[in-house]
């Protein structure tokens, strides 16, 4: 190496050095971490609780899918217990473990049984994936369907016409047989390292309480987890249990590299402990100003209250706001059994100037409707649930005068639905219940 060479080397080191040394310091934001959500995936029926080829799930357990929330470009690096902060997962009976096909990790399950009895709802931890194949996502977040409740489903040991999952609770946000949660996006997430003492108790018949200080779990081949569905959720586990479920979590969350700031001295991960003692941010501040607490990062189910689309603590509460998907409505709001419609906008009224009556409304089994002043129009009718989707729909041909009919009603759930009326190109909406 010539003189040059070498002064310019040390040169370059010099400012290297006074940049580092004047490059002004930031303390990280906790914001990153937005919060831990709680899903009330599914509640099991006395079906569920009859089938004997997944080991017997108790009638009313409930599915509880945990997410971890965080702005977009920060990373899920690890779950778990730490020296004085203790990784906890408690049921006051027993988490089921289905015997079939059921794993203690989400992506040890092959996603070709998620139709097998009540496999889709076993016990188990995760880092983002729902299966081998699948990421996790929030029901209220699935838009393309399901491919485990009802028909999809084998009906189990006993073969129950319909299939499995297929119970519904006003609480648990969309039905199975609607939005499983289940997002096919590319590869599904790595598989978990994990580290220390495992839990065992999501793959045994009677595990219920798990406590430990020395075992972590994460991705860290691709250092950390982001989801690739917006909002940034990632899914960390799945707890299936008749009694009262309780958690504690710690977490390291990555910043995005683009917000650590030019100090040396900066961090590049967020910590979050359940419990945040005085001890983790005493002394300088630099050791202890990433270690933050948040209210989310413990729960108790017995204390928790579920919105209209199943997440404790949400807001979408009786009397909110919500979109019924009907254009032709206004001022759509929850009502007390967690359905969302609206008031007809009378739009429609006016475009189709026949007279219609619908009754009883409150509906039982049957719902009568008769049409007057038809003039040779086209008509038909659908029936659509709160969610938007057609549950009945029939063609009536070309009608003129008078027409009276029956829409059968006995095999759906209580509720509020829209009987949607077609008269060529207009249309007629009435809102209707069926008790």
């Amino acid at each position: 190496m010539n003189n040059d060479m070498l002064r310019t080397g040390l040169l370059s080191s010099c400012f290297l050095i006074m940049a580092a040394a004047s490059a002004q310091y930031f303390p990280p934001d906790p914001a990153g971490l937005e919060g831990v959500i709680v899903e009330k995936y599914y509640v099991a029926d006395a079906n569920d609780a009859a089938d004997t080829d997944g080991g017997s799930i108790a009638e009313g357990a409930t599915v509880y899918r945990v997410y971890v929330d965080m702005l977009d470009g920060y990373k899920l690096q690890t779950v778990g217990g730490f020296m004085n902060h203790p990784l906890t997962f408690n049921t006051t009976t027993v988490f089921f473990y289905n015997e079939d096909r059921g794993e203690a990790w989400s992506d040890d399950i092959n996603d070709i049984y998620l139709d097998n009895n009540t496999v889709a709802l076993d016990s188990w931890l995760a880092m983002g994936a729902a299966s081998d194949a699948h990421w996790g996502v929030l029901k209220k977040d699935d838009n393309d369907g399901s491919i485990i409740g009802g028909s999809n489903n084998d009906g189990g040991s006993n073969g129950v016409p319909g299939g499995l999952l297929v119970n519904h609770v006003p609480t648990m946000g969309k039905a199975l047989t609607t939005a499983d949660g289940l997002f096919l996006a590319g590869s599904a997430p790595g598989s978990p390292v994990n580290l220390g003492d495992a839990p065992t108790i999501f793959n045994e018949p009677n595990g219920s309480t798990y406590s430990s200080q020395d075992f972590a779990y994460g991705v860290l081949a691709t250092s950390g987890t982001e989801s690739p569905f917006p909002g940034n959720r990632v899914l960390i586990g799945q707890f299936t249990t008749d009694g009262d479920f309780s958690f504690c979590l710690n977490l390291y969350v990555k910043i995005p590299t683009a917000l650590v700031c030019p100090s040396i001295d900066c961090h590049t991960e967020l910590i979050f402990y359940g419990t945040l003692l005085e001890a983790d941010t005493a002394g300088i501040a630099i050791s202890g100003d990433n270690k933050f607490t948040h209210p989310t990062l413990c729960f108790n189910s017995a204390t928790a209250v579920f919105d209209c689309e199943g997440i404790a603590g949400g807001a979408a509460l009786a009397g909110t706001p919500c979109d019924d998907g009907n254009p032709d409505t206004e001022d759509d709001v929850w009502n007390a059994q967690c359905q969302c419609a609206g008031d007809q906008t009378g739009m429609e009224e006016a475009a189709i100037g026949i007279g219609m009556q619908v009754m009883p409304n409150p509906a039982e089994d049957a719902l009568r409707v008769s049409l007057e002043g038809l003039n040779g129009e086209q008509v038909s009718y659908s029936l659509k649930d709160a969610t938007g989707r057609t549950v009945k729909q029939a063609e009536l041909g070309t009608l003129n005068g008078e027409w009276r009919g029956v829409v059968d009603m006995a095999e759906l759930r209580s509720g509020v639905y829209l009987l949607e009326l077609r008269v060529d190109d207009a249309v007629r909406t009435e809102r209707v219940v069926r008790k």
